[in-house]
């Protein structure tokens, strides 16, 4: 579950875990929270709290933690059932804590100190509570032709397409990827305890132990599933949607997050780049040239763009571009030139053209 927080902080609470020494520390700065602010406090209480704050930068840490719980909670537990549940509780567990109620306020209306002691109850139901700023996300990208193969470090591998990268954020709830740009396949991890989300644009893919392949050019992205199931969805803007995908089905949208089209794909065409081929089965001619010039030194454009819907079939090796083009020639009416740069250009082969 995630708690709420400001864009500075968050909040992260995952029940069932084994407490770790971020739990100890956090649950010491909670009751030094609602000790300081106890009726019977000492100074000898203070001194020692200065004393153990003064131990360690994560002490530190962990009190400031302690009293932006204290602060928060207090709103939370007006709208939160279970919050005012665990209030009740840390009434019980709180017995040397001064409680001052005006009249018709509620149990778990509760002072800030005892508020704090509410700390100690999710560490003591064996909770891990974080309170930390997020990590910098991870950068992985490839270069301009060559495809790179990453190992998460939750286990989860992720193919990156020529020219593309990722950002990458794993907290103890949550694994975010962000596609910056390109193409990558996702081979998921299974992890129930924290959703696998990639966001591209405005949509976000969410899955559990899955294959599904993310692609953002342009003003375009491209979700298909390969194995499992995924849910994609738009949660930005005036406009929100939920979309279910079942293996071979692909989704299209524009880069604000509106769908345009949803579809039944052949996914060892759409997946053939991570093995090092370039499958096309009544590909259209302008989208199996754009697959061309991931990979090759020289470019393919068309001269004539009513070639463009040409349909385009066979398996051919990525990056071998003037052998495709040959193919291509062979089989389609084109005729190859090329400019003073090198470029590649294809025009239509006429029955008087010299071969």
């Amino acid at each position: 579950m995630r708690g709420r927080g400001s864009a500075g902080n968050r909040v992260y609470v995952t029940m069932g875990q084994e407490t770790t020494t971020d739990d100890r520390i956090l649950a010491e700065a909670a009751r030094w929270h609602a000790r300081l602010a106890a009726a019977d406090c000492s100074d000898f209480d203070r001194a020692e709290f200065q004393r153990w704050r003064a131990c360690s930068p994560r002490h530190e840490a962990a009190f400031e933690a302690a009293e932006k719980w204290s602060r928060a909670l207090g709103r939370w537990a007006q709208d939160d059932e279970r919050l005012k549940s665990m209030a009740d509780e840390a009434f019980a567990m709180a017995a040397d804590v001064t409680r001052t109620r005006s009249s018709g306020m509620r149990r778990w209306m509760v002072p800030a100190a005892l508020a704090a002691s509410i700390v100690i109850t999710f560490v003591t139901l064996r909770g891990s509570v974080f309170l930390t700023k997020p990590a910098p996300p991870e950068i992985f990208a490839s270069t301009r032709q060559a495809p790179r193969d990453v190992t998460l470090s939750d286990g989860s591998i992720v193919q990156l397409d020529a020219d593309s990268e990722i950002n990458v954020s794993f907290t103890a709830n949550r694994r975010d990827i962000v596609l910056v740009n390109g193409r990558a396949l996702f081979e998921v991890a299974r992890d129930a305890t924290r959703p696998f989300s990639v966001a591209a644009g405005q949509s976000h893919t969410t899955a559990l132990g899955t294959h599904f392949q993310v692609q953002r050019e342009g003003e375009r992205v491209l979700v298909t599933l390969t194995e499992g199931s995924i849910a994609v969805t738009n949660e930005e803007g005036p406009s929100h949607w939920n979309e279910r995908l079942t293996p071979g089905e692909q989704l299209s949208l524009t880069i604000d997050g509106r769908v345009e089209m949803k579809r039944v794909v052949d996914a060892e065409v759409v997946t053939s780049w991570t093995r090092g081929r370039l499958v096309f089965r009544g590909t259209p001619l302008r989208e199996a040239l754009q697959e061309v010039n991931r990979y090759g030194a020289r470019r393919v454009r068309l001269g004539d763009p009513d070639l463009a819907n040409l349909p385009v079939a066979g398996d051919f090796i990525a990056g071998e571009t003037e052998l495709i083009v040959s193919a291509l020639a062979a089989v389609l009416p084109l005729r190859v030139a090329e400019d003073s740069t090198g470029e590649i250009i294809l025009f239509r082969r006429y029955q008087t053209d010299v071969p």
